[in-house]
């Protein structure tokens, strides 16, 4: 089943007008999320929502059934049951005519925020808001999950791109200056390829504030070998984005 989770956010400019984001992740079944985001001109938050869903549409495969998660209730009103309010009824319509167009068997569904796809399209389309691009929708990128239990000297890397699973289990060193986290985290990085930006979930807070500053690490040997972590994933031009985990 292909599945869409949708987000939007607003802000109403200082000469009364409104500005609004919408953020979608698209999970198409062997596929890694695709994310998408955009900024457009919008009475309320409410409609910024409803383009979300359009967007969503737009972009599944065409005749194909597609479920629609979404958090706000008017949305699901209007267009999975279509008695939503009335300021929406015209871009109800439009989003309900394009999957008539694309032959697309629409759903719409509510899930709370805390989902993690739900925290994804949120983030998207807030950076849509504010004029910026979510630097992981620009490229290749790999979902990476870093399973690492208190007291067990090994830690689970694993890494999902387009085609490819890769899983790896990291001994860790306890003798090391670096923290084990921190050399989880080191050992996800060195599967990524050129270019690729890699979404990162469970890193621990020290290892994601030793990988954005190296120099935070008290041992100087722990500072050099991050450093240089850091300095051959940016000559590779590697990104790692740290993802909210509920």
């Amino acid at each position: 089943m292909n599945q869409a989770y949708v987000d939007a956010s607003w802000h109403e400019r200082p000469d009364g007008s409104g500005v609004g984001g919408w953020g979608l992740v698209l999970l198409l079944p062997g596929e890694l999320p695709t994310r998408y985001q955009g900024q457009l001109d919008a009475p309320d938050n409410n409609a910024a929502e409803l383009r979300a869903v359009l967007e969503a549409v737009r972009h599944a495969p065409v005749g194909e059934p597609l479920t629609v998660y979404t958090d706000n209730e008017a949305v699901i009103a209007s267009v999975g049951r279509g008695r939503g309010p009335h300021l929406l009824a015209d871009l109800a319509r439009e989003a309900l005519d394009e999957t008539q167009a694309r032959e697309v068997a629409l759903r719409v569904e509510y899930v709370p925020r805390t989902r993690r796809h739900m925290l994804s399209a949120h983030e998207l389309a807030n950076d849509a808001r504010r004029g910026l691009n979510t630097p992981a929708t620009a490229g290749p990128h790999a979902d990476v999950l870093i399973e690492q239990r208190p007291a067990v000297p090994e830690a689970r890397v694993s890494l999902r791109r387009h085609g490819e699973r890769v899983t790896a289990l990291v001994n860790l060193d306890p003798l090391s200056d670096v923290p084990p986290s921190a050399q989880a985290l080191l050992a996800a990085v060195t599967l990524a390829r050129a270019g690729e930006v890699l979404l990162v979930r469970r890193a621990s807070k020290i290892a994601q504030a030793l990988w954005q500053r190296p120099e935070r690490a008290l041992l100087p040997a722990a500072h050099a070998q991050l450093a240089q972590a850091r300095q051959a994933a940016d000559g590779l031009g590697v990104q790692v984005q740290f993802q909210q985990t509920p």
